[in-house]
């Protein structure tokens, strides 16, 4: 009599929280759009991510735990990228929210969609000791979900075929117990063929789970030999995170009706700093032919505080932020770039 294969053992496995879909017209190009969905959950570079430990009667926040998680934000500020972060007392002030809530495992909303989203006004939640090996690398990985990062191995380009059923009962089992819709959805789904600006299936990554061989059908060498637990950043996870938020250049000065030029390469990101000269209704607008996105920040305490937001990407429209804004305060304006034709030229301007 035959005997059934043993079920193969698995970590407890990251499950963020499902994305909010970015909604594009019928009959967009195909890099446009893949363009778009790259950077649409990205923050504008420049952003200070405040991050709170939250507290609750279903948990408690030791602080060798709290300082496994400073610590993995001290790693990815480590690659000298543009954003900051910073750890408030007040979870008002945070955009990002942890739980450590261990009968939930871990998650992360993705990017901004934590502005929208919260589970019981968390953003992000820790289900198991983080102060080993896989606990420090599930803090890199649920941080680098809150920067925008997606699972690895749902990349296009992963080519990974997958023994489905065997998926299916062992992440059904412990230690995830999840059900048939979440294995599908953080494992077997592929994310949007993203063509030109495709990126390659880094194995390596730090947004790459660790699976036995046996769930592996192809390609070789991962059907014989699994893929490993990574519990560092990888040198393409370095380098694709310094290309979203590259180091800061100081911003210049804005006025008026004067048209500023924007930056038309994918990702390039504008910075212009406005000093009102009378309190008074604004339009900040972009101008040309081209996906933009447009954060309006003014500054507290000598930090940037996000105000309002606008984004055209996939519309025939331009951003537009209708504001008012005071004389005498200092504001910050970010337009990146999410798409434009080669050759078009691209401007800023406030009325």
């Amino acid at each position: 009599m035959a005997t059934q294969a043993p079920t193969p053992t698995v970590r407890p496995l990251c499950a963020p929280r499902a994305t909010v879909p970015i909604p594009l017209p019928l009959g967009i190009s195909p890099f446009r759009a893949s363009s778009i969905r790259l950077l649409g959950k990205k923050w504008a570079n420049g952003t200070t991510l405040r991050y709170h430990f939250l507290t609750d009667d279903s948990w408690q926040w030791p602080d060798i735990q709290k300082q496994a998680v400073r610590k993995a934000f001290a790693v990815w500020k480590g690659l000298k990228i543009g954003l900051e972060f910073k750890e408030t007392d007040d979870a008002s002030e945070a955009e990002i929210r942890i739980g450590f809530d261990q009968r939930e495992g871990s998650w992360s909303f993705v990017g901004i969609d934590s502005l929208r989203n919260s589970d019981r006004n968390r953003t992000m939640n820790f289900g198991w000791d983080l102060t080993d090996d896989w606990g420090a690398a599930t803090a890199l990985h649920e941080i680098g979900h809150a920067l925008g990062l997606e699972h690895e191995a749902q990349n296009y380009n992963a080519g990974i075929v997958w023994n489905e059923a065997l998926v299916y009962s062992t992440f059904g089992g412990p230690p995830n117990h999840w059900d048939p819709e979440t294995i599908y959805q953080n494992i077997l789904a592929k994310l949007e063929r993203k063509d030109t600006q495709a990126t390659r299936w880094d194995p390596q990554s730090i947004m790459q789970y660790p699976f036995p061989p046996q769930l592996i059908a192809a390609p070789p060498p991962y059907n014989q030999t699994g893929i490993p637990e990574n519990t560092e950043l990888s040198a393409a996870d370095k380098a694709a995170i310094c290309k979203i938020y590259p180091q800061l250049r100081p911003a210049a000065t804005i006025g008026v009706m004067d048209l500023q030029r924007l930056a038309p390469q994918w990702a390039a990101q504008s910075n212009f700093v406005f000093e009102p000269t009378e309190t008074r209704n604004y339009t900040i607008r972009s101008i040309g032919e081209a996906d933009t996105k447009l954060v309006l920040f003014t500054e507290r305490d000598g930090e940037p505080r996000f105000v309002t937001a606008k984004d055209d990407s996939g519309s025939p429209d331009n951003a537009k932020i209708a504001v008012r804004l005071v004389k005498g305060e200092r504001y910050i304006v970010r337009a990146r770039t999410h798409y434009a034709e080669e050759g078009k030229d691209l401007g800023l301007v406030i009325i």
